[in-house]
């Protein structure tokens, strides 16, 4: 395997925190789609008429929850609206515990639905994914191992 194989298959993950921002792709990737928990106990009536598909929302921890330690509390500004489901909680909880930057927006809204029912309003979110640039594999393709140094610089430089 060549040295630019090799990067493909690590997908920059540990070279990202190096190489400079001119080599490197960033694509946002889907990964978690689903409707919310609890709305009608938050304020989900309040501004279900101001909800559409594609508006941005937080997503919050709440470590010291008393019903789930992976608790993902869905908000828009102050106004929490719901938390994602407990039984697919855990792996976007401990993204967020690592600072992993997440972002997240309404995905469906059925506002007509009843809030006690399950498919009324669901959230995507999307992390950032890192991917060589054409430009860093042709760099990348017939270099020693001391080059990636220069490459470092010559990029941050330009």
């Amino acid at each position: 395997m060549n040295r630019a194989d090799f990067l493909k298959t690590l997908g920059l993950a540990s070279s990202g925190l190096i190489l400079p921002k001119n080599l490197l792709g960033r694509n946002l990737v889907k990964i978690y789609d689903n409707y919310l928990r609890g709305l009608p106990y938050y304020h989900y009536k309040t501004l279900k008429n101001q909800l559409s598909q594609g508006d941005s929302l937080q997503l919050r921890r709440e470590p010291d929850n008393a019903y789930d330690a992976f608790a993902v509390a869905v908000y828009v500004g102050d106004y929490k609206l719901g938390y994602l489901p407990a039984f697919e909680n855990i792996v976007i909880a401990n993204m967020l515990d690592a600072q992993v930057a997440l972002t997240a927006q309404v995905s469906d809204h059925n506002p007509d639905h009843d809030p006690y029912q399950y498919e009324v309003l669901a959230v995507e979110i999307f992390a950032e994914l890192i991917t060589p640039t054409p430009q860093l594999l042709t760099e990348l393709q017939n270099a020693r191992a001391s080059d990636a140094e220069d490459i470092y610089r010559r990029g941050y430089f330009s």
